[in-house]
């Protein structure tokens, strides 16, 4: 019961907070972006190592990109610590209704990225709180709780798998606003059909 009462007020403030935000809204694909920030609940070694092969990825394409995670356990793992772009937070970093509250929680949240990328399975509500209130100009994730603050929602119910998400992600970031990659699945049906 004091759960539900602290959601509550959770989000009622978050209402309050969004008023305020004022986004530059655009969509990006990996080939107009320049930074990038991804959003991780940790419940396993398995999502860990998915976003930083996501991370992988887009350093590739030259891609900056930040990691943000909340570790639901007391004690973060050392495995998780002390990586060049990656911060990880647990409960002991939250208020008592789930507004993060560490300076780089803060600045993530404050930082311009072209893309958000939500990996977020379900609803956390202090990643809830920095997903709703950051800056980004695109927000991607998938459909996993009501009120979800991204702009592109990927239905994976199908496989709802980490590894599943961020193959779709990778999909359609690279055919929205792509001209080449419109033209080349245009091709592609054109050839199954005839």
């Amino acid at each position: 019961m004091f759960k539900n009462f602290r959601l509550k007020i959770g989000h009622s403030q978050l209402r309050k907070q969004l008023k305020a935000l004022k986004r530059d809204k655009r969509v990006h694909n990996f080939e107009s972006a320049r930074k990038i920030g991804i959003l991780l609940l940790l419940n396993s070694d398995n999502d860990f190592e998915q976003a930083l092969g996501m991370m992988a990825y887009l350093t590739e394409k030259n891609l900056e990109t930040t990691l943000l995670g909340l570790y639901p356990g007391k004690e973060i793992p050392h495995k998780y610590l002390m990586r060049k772009n990656i911060h990880i937070f647990n409960k002991k970093d939250v208020n008592w209704y789930g507004k993060p509250l560490l300076p780089y929680t803060n600045e993530f949240m404050g930082k311009e990225f072209d893309i958000l990328i939500d990996l977020t399975m379900a609803e956390t509500f202090p990643l809830k709180w920095i997903a709703s209130l950051s800056r980004a100009k695109f927000k991607v994730g998938c459909l996993s709780y009501y009120g979800n603050p991204n702009d592109l929602i990927i239905n994976i119910t199908s496989n709802n798998t980490i590894e599943f998400l961020i193959e779709q992600i990778k999909h359609y970031l690279y055919l929205i606003n792509n001209r080449f990659a419109q033209e080349a699945e245009s091709k592609k049906r054109k050839a199954t059909i005839g």
